[in-house]
Parts: C-alpha cells; structure tokens; sequence
C-alpha cells in the first residue's frame, strides 16, 4: 500500500504541472483541439517507453475483455474529462477547476464500495466529508475582483469523470496486470475515436495552432505521460478511494502557480478558495492515514 501511496503523490505532482501547461496551450488552441493535442503527445511519449522496454510483446497474452475496459476508460477519462477540464479552465479558470475537480475522490470512493468491493471505514469517509467540504467552499469562492463565475458544473464533471473511470481500469488489470501497456492500448483506442469526433464536429478546419502552443502540448504531454502512468500504476497497488485522494493534493501546485501564471483577478486566491483548499488537503492526510 505504501507503494501505491508514492506512485500517487508522483502522479499528484505531474497532475499540477500537466493543468498548468494545459492551460497555457489552451490560451491559443480551442478545448477541444488542446485535449487531442495533449493526449497525443503522452500517447507517444507512452509509445516509445513501450518500444524501448520491448513490453509491447505482452500484448499477444492481453484479453479482449482488458482491452476493451482499458478503452472504455480512456475515452470517458481523456476524451470527456480532458476536454471538459480545458472548457471549465475557460470558464471559470485554472485555480478554481482544479480545486472542484479534487471532487474526484468522493465518486471513486462511493463508486469503488459496490463495484469494487472495497471498504469505505469511517475514518476514510471523515476524510471524503472533509474533501466534500472543500469543494462546497471552493464553489462558493469567486474571483479576488468580485465578479460572478458560472458554469462549476463542468469542472464537477471532470470530478464525475475522473472518479467513475478507475472502476473500468481496476475490473481491466483483474485478467491483465500490466497497467502501463492497458494505458497505451487504450489511450490509443480512445485517440482514434477522438479524432474521428473532431472530425465530425468540423474542428479540423479551424485555422491551425500556433506554433508555440505545441511547444505548450509537448511539454503538458511529458508531465502528463508522467503523472498518468504513476496514476495506473497506483491504482493496481492500493485502494481507489486512497489513490485518488492523494493525487488531488495537486491543487497545491495548481492553486499555488496559477496567480502567478495566468490573470492574477481570475486566479487570485480568496480566503473561501484557501479554506477549501485546505479542508481538501485534510481530507487527503485522513483518507492516508485510514488506510495505513
């Protein structure tokens, strides 16, 4: 468990950079040609980790059933989660999405009880309260300059999003525990059906990126390969409901940098915001300490 703990906190600290540099592509490219961007950009950083340790040849071995979970997972994960995340980013900005997103503890925690079968003890739901208490202040925060923010809806998806894909990855790694390989297959997977939405929705005739932004991109997709590899690899070593609440002290980093990156009106932090923050951060060392 003390593994899966360490793989969380890595991946925790990727998450923190990955939002800033997502933000950072997504001030010159639209959501949802950023999301794809991104995520092409881990996929082959994932790629060539696959090559060069030669793992690919585990694939022979790999169930259908697997790869269809690992699938399933990326494209509500990376398809809708990342692209709700660079709209919410938008709307309401960086600091204020990534604090709401820490909600994601609670749905993985409450959905991994009857799906899982794990425990939910009542020291770890006095820290999922806690956490619950902290997006309940954060959504209450405005901006420092008193304007009214809308649409926190869309940072609570990603929360709903991010919480609910663990269940498909750990049913997955229950015939394949190969975690980094179902990664890559399925992000893979997800990649093609995102390109084919765009596709669709006409995005691929927009005017074409900046170059800088793929600069943003390249470097969000070495942060983010980083964070979401430790990620998997922390969900098949420890509990969901213990895993997901310790990658969200990422809001540290978040919260910490994204006054003096972006709009310092729009990030500035409040006193509700730091409140928040904290109480969400409590409920992270709780949920740790439940499961010692």
């Amino acid at each position: 468990m003390a593994a899966g703990v360490v793989w969380a906190l890595v991946a925790a600290l990727g998450f923190g950079f990955t939002q800033i540099l997502n933000r950072k592509a997504n001030l010159l490219v639209d959501a949802y040609r950023t999301a794809f961007g991104m995520l092409v950009a881990v996929e082959l950083i994932l790629i060539a980790r696959m090559v060069a340790t030669g793992e690919f040849r585990l694939l022979d071995e790999a169930p259908v059933r697997s790869l269809a979970l690992f699938s399933a997972s990326a494209i509500v994960h990376y398809i809708g989660g990342w692209t709700l995340l660079a709209l919410s980013q938008q709307a309401i900005g960086v600091a204020r999405t990534g604090a709401l997103v820490s909600a994601a503890p609670i749905v993985a925690a409450l959905l991994a009880v009857p799906i899982l079968g794990e425990s939910l003890t009542p020291l770890t739901l006095l820290g999922v309260l806690l956490s619950v208490g902290g997006v309940t202040l954060i959504s209450l925060s405005q901006p420092g300059d008193d304007r009214k923010w809308s649409r926190p809806w869309l940072a609570l998806l990603v929360a709903a999003s991010w919480g609910s894909s663990p269940m498909l990855i750990r049913k997955g790694l229950e015939d394949f525990e190969e975690p980094i390989l179902g990664l890559t297959v399925g992000l893979g997977v997800a990649l093609v059906v995102h390109a084919i939405g765009l596709a669709v929705v006409g995005q691929w005739s927009q005017p074409a990126p900046p170059k800088v932004a793929y600069g943003w991109m390249l470097a969000g997709g070495l942060t983010g390969a980083v964070a979401i590899s430790a990620q998997w690899l922390s969900f098949n070593l420890t509990t969901i409901a213990i895993s997901f609440t310790v990658q969200q002290l990422a809001i540290l980093i978040v919260v910490g940098l994204a006054p003096v990156v972006f709009d310092a009106r729009l990030e500035r932090l409040t006193a509700r915001l730091l409140s928040g923050t904290l109480a969400m951060i409590a409920g992270s060392v709780v949920v740790v300490w439940a499961g010692a």
